[in-house]
């Protein structure tokens, strides 16, 4: 028995060890083509790519509501982010606009819009019609103009004139994604999509992105945030800002209008940032609100969203708070229990790609460099682990003394 006690006392501390020493974590960065590149991203990819071509996407799909397109968005946007650190004439850079195109032609595909209303005023709805031009549009600005094709040009353009139609004659700026449902997160693509095509084409749309923003001030929560769902027909809070869908949302608002998006930005680390055992986390409900979850937050745990917490890792990088950043990035790390072979990088015992897909996506605005940052930010989950651990040797030892005989 006492040497059953000492193994189950064992166990958490090498836990805690590990959780400790993985806090330290830097993705590995080595040169490919004569450019440094984040190995770890790579073999994240290297991983999914397999699942994704055994039918991963419709597996998600029976999981949830819109598993297909969203799984093949998050994986081809994940390879196109790398393509963007790679040389021209590199092998890797064709694999990465390949597998881009691969999971863009899937989305394009009848299986891709299946479960979408084409009888919408914006044909099949802004989820669909949003992320499928988004990804389009950066796989046309990840390529040179000499290797687009006019197919795909033409598209694109064709996507994002439907999007501005529907937007002027809209009386809200939150598009239905489904018959009398909408999400202004799904609506958010939407005006994404014709910010990337003024980037790629010859600038037509500023003045419709310029009127979306007037528009949404106008539709805020009470906390002065971009709500989570709202009336269809005339743009009015159904639902207050939560954290997984401002995650994903402020991701996007920041290619639309930088200066904007930072005072959302502001809003959502004010109300929807915390901590835990001295490790941040992003909350799913306001600090203000009461606990509210939907089938896209993920688990959620001691208040804190597992969706919103890996989406808000890549907020915080891209608004420059590396601390937090680098915070939330190694404690996925720490709980995600990844474990990398062959040059395959996977979390979670890669049961879940789309788990592992949300993570490959929020660490691919690291493809170059490390973020540098303060030490500091772990120095409270390893006093309490020392504290912890002090406990547990304290036991263990007590366990070791032999009992004194009468």
């Amino acid at each position: 028995m006492r040497t059953l006690l000492r193994a189950l006392l064992c166990l958490p501390l090498l836990y805690l060890l590990y959780l400790n020493y993985r806090l330290y974590y830097q993705p590995q960065i080595e040169p490919v083509a004569g450019r440094p590149l984040n190995q770890d991203l790579l073999g994240q990819l290297r991983f999914l790519k397999t699942p994704m071509h055994q039918g991963a996407g419709e597996d998600m799909q029976e999981l949830y509501p819109e598993g297909f397109v969203y799984l093949n968005a998050l994986y081809g946007l994940s390879w196109v982010e790398l393509a963007g650190g790679l040389p021209d004439s590199s092998m890797l850079r064709h694999e990465a606009l390949g597998e881009t195109a691969w999971a863009m032609r899937a989305i394009l595909s009848p299986a891709g819009r299946a479960i979408f209303e084409q009888d919408l005023p914006l044909p099949y709805g802004a989820y669909y019609r949003g992320w499928s031009t988004y990804v389009l549009g950066r796989y046309l600005a990840a390529q040179t103009s000499a290797e687009r094709t006019a197919a795909d040009v033409k598209l694109f353009k064709q996507n994002c004139t439907q999007i501005a139609q529907a937007l002027a004659v809209s009386s809200t700026p939150y598009l239905e994604s489904y018959p009398g449902a909408a999400w202004p997160a799904d609506g958010m693509m939407c005006l994404a999509a014709l910010a990337c095509h003024d980037r790629v084409l010859p600038p037509q749309y500023q003045a419709t992105i310029r009127q979306w923003l007037t528009v949404v001030d106008t539709r805020l929560d009470s906390l002065g945030m971009i709500p989570h769902k709202t009336d269809a027909r005339t743009g009015k809070v159904q639902q207050a800002a939560l954290g997984a869908s401002q995650s994903q949302l402020l991701n996007f608002l920041y290619e639309i209008d930088s200066t904007y998006a930072r005072r959302h930005f502001r809003l959502y680390r004010h109300h929807f940032l915390t901590s835990r055992f001295g490790l941040p986390g992003m909350r799913e409900s306001a600090q203000e609100a009461d606990n509210a979850e939907h089938i896209d937050s993920g688990p959620v745990l001691l208040d804190v969203g597992g969706a919103a917490s890996i989406v808000g890792r890549r907020v915080m990088q891209r608004y420059g708070d590396t601390v937090t950043a680098v915070g939330l990035r190694n404690s996925i790390e720490a709980f995600g229990m990844p474990f990398q072979i062959s040059g395959q990088k996977r979390y979670l015992f890669g049961q879940l790609p789309i788990a592992d897909a949300f993570i490959a996506w929020s660490n691919s605005l690291e493809v170059n460099r490390t973020m540098g940052t303060s030490p500091w930010w772990r120095i409270r989950f390893q006093g309490l682990s020392a504290l912890l651990a002090t406990g547990l040797l304290t036991a263990l030892y007590m366990l070791r003394r032999r009992p004194v005989s009468k």
